[in-house]
């Protein structure tokens, strides 16, 4: 019967005291070193399996079954050999390999998180290659286990994405308006839908995202408690738009600079860390990794925000103050010169002094109708979507029609003609406007959601809204120099307006919702 492998080699170690041994023991050194060669390539194997085990497909999975399906012969070969030597007190080469493995692991970690973009290896080829290495098919597969629970376990990571959500991590509407309320952040009544929340898984969405938690973790943002949209900002974020600049305007409408001292946010992270009562709590790379965030709250109506309903989007605009039309009649306009009485040399451009500088130009505009039954009002907040924006004047012109029209004042020391509008040269008092001016966006904004609101409520759509311009002149000469006209609907513009509008609601809001995803995750 001939000895075994293990045997032979086993007398060939204890054949080095003999005279005749001496190249025996040299030799058998030779093969150990080779065998912990052999470990060390296995280990690595084994490393670059698990990392680019996540990219792999179906075919390529069968590739590496059929492959270690061909070293299992070579393994029988070896494995019996892999036993410690009697009496010697040495280590055999799987007990190496174990140890190895426990020193490695911290190594195995960082080249996780080092490869975000990790090529596939061709598998099938290293397995061929090294079929004599005795590589164990069990223990590679154990060891891609293990790696893959370790790259979902940093949601930071931008190897995350829709397609490693786990069930328990889809949220719903409730489960966003319950984190929405202890965050304290209030989104327009019925934006929050699951069509938006399905957006906010997809994958370029949530790479956005990640940008965003960037800038939170460098604390130069912070979340904006009442994220609207500006009527002001509207010809800014329509080129945004037309431009495909979701991430932008996110940052435009949710996020404002962070004015408020690293040392403060890191305070209120250090609370929110701790505080999980709402039902929710930071994800575990936010545990030690400070972060900008608001100030997280739990009280009993939090947790009844979950049993809330999330309302209609409806287009919608307040009451407003009302305007006393005799006290508008009997105002006297007052006496510019008096705004420029200063010891400053820069004397020139204080109309903003001028606490009745609206009320005037609304005086000049209601001395122009004639036989004409008009209420204002004052202050009124017109909101639809993300869009909002409050008007100066709204002037409910009794009739027939009962027409509503927006009016918008502006006062300048010359800086807005030519700009905004000029003057006739007629010596009239008929601006000519230039609608492609950021003021006229705004005020097309306005006589949006105004419409909106009439289409709802089956009142009169108005088709036009009124501006009205003063020229503050040094010294308070050529006192109550106005200029007024009609900004007519614009119907090209309208549609921009209504295309930003739903804009924001889905791509915009997802990006959002996204970011949340990324910082927050349900309490267990």
């Amino acid at each position: 019967m001939k000895p075994t492998r293990s045997s032979v080699w086993s007398t060939e170690a204890e054949a080095g005291s003999g005279k005749d041994g001496e190249w025996k023991r040299e030799k058998w050194l030779d093969r150990q070193k080779g065998l912990s060669n052999v470990d060390e390539l296995e280990l690595k194997i084994r490393m670059e399996v698990g990392l680019t085990e996540n990219t792999g497909g179906k075919n390529e999975r069968q590739t590496q079954n059929q492959a270690l399906g061909h070293v299992t012969k070579g393994q029988s070969q070896i494995k019996h050999s892999r036993v410690r030597v009697s009496g010697s007190g040495k280590t055999t080469s799987k007990e190496l390999l174990k140890n190895k493995e426990a020193k490695g692991q911290w190594r195995n970690e960082d080249l996780l998180k080092e490869h975000v973009s990790v090529k596939r290896l061709d598998i099938s080829s290293h397995f061929s290659s090294e079929a004599d290495a005795g590589v164990d098919s069990s223990e590679v597969f154990r060891l891609q286990s293990k790696v893959s629970l370790n790259e979902k376990a940093h949601p930071g990571s931008r190897l995350v994405t829709s397609s490693s959500t786990s069930p328990s991590e889809m949220w719903n509407e409730n489960d966003y308006l319950v984190l929405l309320k202890s965050l304290q952040i209030d989104l327009p009544k019925g934006v929050l839908n699951p069509k938006v929340i399905r957006l906010s898984k997809n994958a370029g969405i949530i790479q956005k995202a990640q940008d965003i938690v960037k800038e939170l973790e460098n604390f130069k943002l912070q979340f904006n408690s009442i994220p609207r949209l500006g009527c002001r900002e509207l010809k800014k974020s329509l080129s945004l738009k037309d431009n495909g600049k979701v991430l932008e305007i996110t940052m435009m409408i949710f996020f404002e600079k962070s004015e408020v001292s690293k040392e403060s946010l890191r305070a209120q992270w250090r609370k929110n860390v701790s505080n999980t009562s709402c039902g929710f709590r930071l994800r575990d790379k936010y545990q030690t990794t400070a972060i900008s965030t608001p100030a997280k709250y739990a009280t009993t109506q939090t947790r009844s925000m979950s049993q809330s309903k999330v309302g209609d989007n409806l287009a919608n605009i307040s009451e407003g103050v009302k305007v006393n039309i005799r006290d508008i009649e009997n105002r006297d306009y007052c006496d510019e010169s008096a705004l420029w009485k200063t010891s400053s040399p820069q004397s020139f451009g204080k109309y903003f002094q001028n606490p009745a500088d609206e009320r005037e130009c609304l005086k000049f505009y209601h001395e122009l109708q004639t036989n004409r039954t008009v209420r204002y009002t004052k202050g009124n907040k017109v909101e639809f979507g993300f869009i909002t924006g409050r008007l100066d004047f709204l002037a409910d012109v009794k009739g027939e029609k009962g027409e509503k029209i927006v009016i918008e004042c502006k006062g300048t020391t010359g800086d807005m003609i030519r700009k905004v509008f000029t003057k006739p040269k007629n010596g009239g008092r008929f601006a000519v406007l230039n609608e492609t001016h950021e003021y006229c966006y705004q005020v097309q904004a306005y006589m949006y959601i105004l419409n909106r609101v009439a289409k709802q409520t089956k009142g009169f759509i108005s088709d036009r809204a009124v501006m009205v311009f003063r020229h503050y002149h040094k010294n308070g000469s050529e006192p109550r120099d106005f200029y007024w006209n009609y900004l007519r609907m614009n119907e090209a513009t309208q549609q921009k307006i209504d295309e930003l509008r739903v804009f924001c609601e889905e791509e915009v809001l997802s990006c959002f919702l996204a970011v949340l995803h990324l910082v927050f995750q349900k309490a267990t």
